[in-house]
C-alpha cells in the first residue's frame, strides 16, 4: 500500500468534465485533533472507575471492537451542541492529511465528511468555518459549493437512523451509497476498523487511504 507521502507527491489528474469525484474525510484524528479539553469519551468498565478518553485513545482502545462492551462507553460530550462546535473550531488541523484534501479538491473533487460523531448539522456549520482550501498557487479560500453538505454524515446523529451495528458498518453503508452517486470516491480515515470495512466493500470506484497519524 502506498504511503500518504507518495499520494501527496503524485500529481493527481484533473477530473474530466463528465466525471464526478468526491473526497470523503473522517474528522477526529484525520482532519483535526479535537480540543481534548472540550470533548472526551467516557469509559466505565464494570467494577472500575470511569475514565475519560481522548478521540485518539478511544480509536486505539481494543475494547471498542467487542460488541458486548458498547455499553461501557458514554458519548455525552458529543451530544452537546456547544461542546461539539467548540471541539472543532478550537481543534488542531492535521496538515499532512489536509494536503491530501487540497490535492483532490484542486483536481476537481468535491468534499464531504463521514464521522462517528452526533450533531450532524452542528458539525456541518463548524467545519464550514474551520476548513479552508489551499489552492495550487498557495491561496486559502472557503470551500463554498465544493463542500457537499447533503452527502456529509454523522452516523450517530440522534435525529437520524443509520443502518449498521458498529460505526465501521455504518460508514461502509454510507460509502456504498456515495459510490452510487459519484464516479470516483476517495475515503480517508485514521481508524483501522473503518479502513478495513471500507476496503472490504471492494467497490471499483472507491479508493481508501489510511490517514497519517500525527
Amino acid at each position: 500500500m502506498k504511503t500518504l507521502i507518495q499520494y501527496i507527491s503524485e500529481a493527481i489528474k484533473k477530473l474530466p468534465r463528465n466525471i464526478k469525484g468526491l473526497i470523503v474525510f473522517d474528522i477526529d484524528d484525520t482532519l483535526l485533533k479535537a480540543d481534548s479539553s472540550t470533548v472526551k469519551i467516557y469509559k466505565k468498565e464494570p467494577g472500575k472507575k470511569e475514565i475519560a478518553l481522548t478521540t485518539e485513545e478511544f480509536a486505539k482502545d481494543p475494547d471498542t471492537a467487542d460488541e458486548s462492551k458498547r455499553s461501557w462507553y458514554d458519548y455525552r460530550d458529543f451530544r452537546d451542541p456547544d461542546k461539539v462546535y467548540k471541539s472543532i473550531i478550537q481543534g488542531t488541523p492535521l496538515i499532512r492529511n489536509l494536503r491530501i484534501m487540497d490535492s483532490y479538491l484542486d483536481a476537481g473533487y468535491k468534499f464531504c465528511f463521514l464521522t462517528a460523531r452526533s450533531c450532524e448539522d452542528v458539525v456541518k456549520d463548524a467545519l464550514s468555518e474551520f476548513l479552508k482550501m489551499k489552492t495550487s498557487d498557495g491561496q486559502l479560500k472557503e470551500l463554498g459549493e465544493i463542500f457537499d453538505h447533503a452527502m456529509s454524515h454523522a452516523v450517530n446523529d440522534a435525529t437520524k437512523y443509520y443502518k449498521g451495528t458498529t460505526d465501521a458498518d455504518k460508514k461502509a453503508n454510507i460509502l456504498t451509497e456515495l459510490c452510487s452517486k459519484y464516479d470516483r470516491v476517495v475515503f480517508v480515515d485514521d481508524d483501522k476498523k473503518n479502513v478495513r470495512a471500507a476496503k472490504g466493500l471492494k467497490l471499483p470506484n472507491l479508493k481508501v487511504i489510511k490517514a497519517w497519524e500525527e
